[in-house]
């Protein structure tokens, strides 16, 4: 249900844009600053992690200062930790799928904010060398809110950074994480370069 309803939010900003003043591109990539919040039973404290990110944008411009911003991002997510001495930590891929409210404050920089949903594609754990793959303890979906700020530079490239606050239990109950809960939290840095101007 969750990709269903993603999907044709999606379809009706496409549609929207019919009837934009602007409709852009582009592509960005950069790094993710990520950690995963761990509660419950059996939880530890987590360390950041460094990590990437990439994928495509569209601009939908409504007016010189307000539009929407969605997107179609690869992201890697995860943390780092150390338990008795042994080093450890998790990566989860997601293809995320960001639904942001644009608002231009002049012609360099913009804000932006609005709910993200993520579709799991690999999870991994890795614990004093040894790797194993632990997708069957994740659920399937996450949904976050993301919020930033945007700065067009010269000629078709910005930059940006973004924090996205998971709001949504990542653990499928079923697993071996028992009743423990884990939410995602990343802060992005990236570039993008504007294929086409909203304008």
């Amino acid at each position: 249900m969750k990709k269903v309803s993603a999907t044709l939010l999606l379809i009706s900003i496409c549609s929207a844009g019919l009837y934009a003043q602007g409709l852009g591109f582009g592509i960005k990539a950069g790094a993710n600053f990520a950690n995963q919040n761990i509660s419950g039973s059996g939880s530890f404290d987590t360390k950041m992690k460094v990590l990437f990110h990439g994928g495509v944008f569209v601009t939908v411009m409504f007016s010189e200062k307000l539009g929407v911003q969605p997107e179609l991002l690869f992201s890697m997510q995860g943390c780092k930790y150390d338990i008795t001495g042994y080093d450890g930590g998790l990566t989860t891929n997601y293809l995320i799928l960001p639904i942001l409210v644009r608002y231009n404050i002049n012609d360099m920089f913009s804000v932006h904010a609005g709910p993200q949903f993520g579709f799991l594609l690999s999870a991994e754990e890795e614990f004093d060398g040894d790797k194993e793959d632990i997708k069957d303890d994740f659920k399937g979906s996450d949904i976050g809110l993301a919020f930033g700020l945007e700065a067009d530079l010269i000629a078709k490239l910005g930059v940006g950074a973004r924090y996205i606050l998971g709001l949504s239990n990542t653990l499928d109950s079923n697993g071996s994480f028992g009743d423990a809960e884990l939410k995602n939290g990343v802060i992005q840095i990236y570039v993008k370069f504007r294929i086409k101007n909203s304008n």
